[in-house]
């Protein structure tokens, strides 16, 4: 009984992370995503398609924002989301609604709408949607850091609740705590990059002595830039762990978060490393690479639709069930914006000859934005979590000091309890320009201001 409960946990636990998609609810809608996906990779590998995987993908990823919206009415549950097998033939006729009316426009719009027929030659379906998805292909995989580093600032917390004393009779052992769990965030780099030589070396060296020799030397190159490197991440931690200790607040979040960056960091670094010893060693078009790239493909569309629900679900066109249709219309873009780039659409013509120069490409990119973003983001979290000396407050912030000044005036016995009330203290923070919506309400007199810190921690951080 209890192993039935446990995989019905498992089962419940996979269908929250992957939005549905495996339910019975929404599985022919899965299949049909998985279908085009499939179609748009295999026709990928001709070049002279360009056009019709352009018009493809744009019809069915229309279709799915159709139906995104036709599932905000939850009149239509019955026949959209039903668990009920025999209901099959209502979701095909919803698929089949929703690809008709796609069909209808952007045929019309392919047929009247390209840049040679229209005023605004930008708008023009042959120059807007190639550079839209190259857009949207690009864009996400650049922003995914802000994304990634909300589960890296929650995992930097938790170990920092867990491992630091609150109590101020333990600076002294907060202090080194802090000291060697910095020192061991620092070895753990340089082990982990030690490790990658040894372990990667047989791949970039030359198998047959015709071979050429550039991808060892890259490869060779690569290990002394991440060391470099690491000396440099790892002298702004020290940095923040000066600080911290002179601000007397220790911790190991800045340890912790350091060494998860670090990960990303590695990963993305070898990934671009690996992608130009593929571009090197490429060979003619093979079943095998057709096969693993079309996996390679599903595979991450998955991923993309995975951690692009994790971030949206919060918006209010959005519920349980209609939010896969809105994942599905998006990753097929992001597909697309891929195929584009190999074998063109549109007026855009194919840049890259095949998926590891994208890769190539992407990594670099996502690799220099993930350093820059860990040398600002790393100083900005301990600010806002008062780890290290803040000198700039945020409005929210400003509010919850002047109720804290209040109580801490009424606990010392400076003012009489409830003297001030919040009308009063709202009063003062409006003529001071201070935002309305980051006031309590004015009808509640309280000691305590309650910070929603679930929606602090999903708070986008100002530049």
């Amino acid at each position: 009984m209890s192993e039935k409960k446990e995989n019905v946990k498992i089962l419940d636990r996979l269908s929250t992370m992957f939005h549905k998609i495996f339910e019975t609810s929404h599985l022919i809608y899965t299949i049909f995503f998985i279908l085009v996906i499939l179609i748009i990779s295999f026709m990928s590998f001709s070049e002279d398609v360009g056009n019709l995987v352009l018009f493809f993908a744009t019809i069915t990823s229309l279709m799915f924002l159709i139906l995104t919206i036709l599932g905000m009415f939850s009149k239509l549950d019955v026949y959209l989301f039903s668990k009920e097998r025999n209901n099959y033939a209502r979701k095909l006729f919803a698929l089949m609604i929703g690809l008709g009316i796609s069909l209808v426009i952007v045929s019309l719009y392919f047929l009247f709408g390209s840049s040679s027929q229209i005023t605004v030659q930008f708008f023009g379906w042959d120059i807007l949607l190639p550079s839209l998805f190259v857009i949207i292909y690009f864009g996400w995989n650049l922003v995914q850091i802000f994304f990634i580093r909300i589960s890296f600032e929650n995992m930097a917390t938790k170990a920092n609740k867990m491992i630091i004393k609150e109590q101020e009779s333990n600076l002294i052992r907060n202090k080194n705590v802090s000291i060697i769990f910095a020192t061991m965030a620092v070895l753990l780099t340089i082990i982990i990059q030690i490790s990658s030589y040894f372990a990667a070396l047989s791949l970039f060296e030359p198998i047959n002595p015709t071979d050429s020799t550039d991808p060892l030397y890259w490869f060779l190159g690569w290990n002394i830039f991440m060391y470099m490197l690491i000396f440099l991440l790892s002298y702004r931690l020290y940095q923040l762990q000066i600080q911290s200790q002179k601000n007397e607040t220790p911790n190991v979040f800045s340890s912790t978060f350091h060494i998860l960056i670090w990960i990303i960091i590695w990963y993305r670094s070898f990934s671009f490393i690996y992608s130009f010893m593929s571009v090197e060693n490429s060979v003619g078009v093979d079943a095998l690479r057709i096969l693993l790239d079309i996996l390679l493909m599903i595979i991450t569309s998955i991923i993309v639709l995975r951690g692009l629900g994790a971030n949206i679900y919060r918006l209010k066109i959005f519920n349980p069930n209609n939010l896969s249709f809105f994942l599905f219309a998006f990753t097929i873009l992001y597909v697309e914006g891929q195929v584009i780039m190999i074998i063109g659409g549109g007026s855009t013509s194919g840049i890259f000859s095949n998926r590891n120069q994208i890769n190539l490409v992407n990594n670099f990119l996502i690799l220099f934005i993930t350093i820059i973003f860990y040398w600002w983001y790393s100083k900005f979290t301990l600010e806002r979590n008062n780890l290290i000396f803040k000198k700039k407050f945020n409005q929210k912030e400003v509010v919850e000091i002047v109720y804290e000044f209040k109580d801490y005036l009424e606990n010392t016995g400076a003012l009489e309890y409830e003297k001030v009330n919040t009308i009063e203290i709202n009063q003062f923070l409006k003529k001071k320009k201070i935002k309305e919506e980051n006031l309590p309400p004015p009808q509640i007199i309280t000691n305590d201001i309650i910070l929603d810190e679930d929606n602090d921690n999903y708070e986008e951080p100002t530049l």
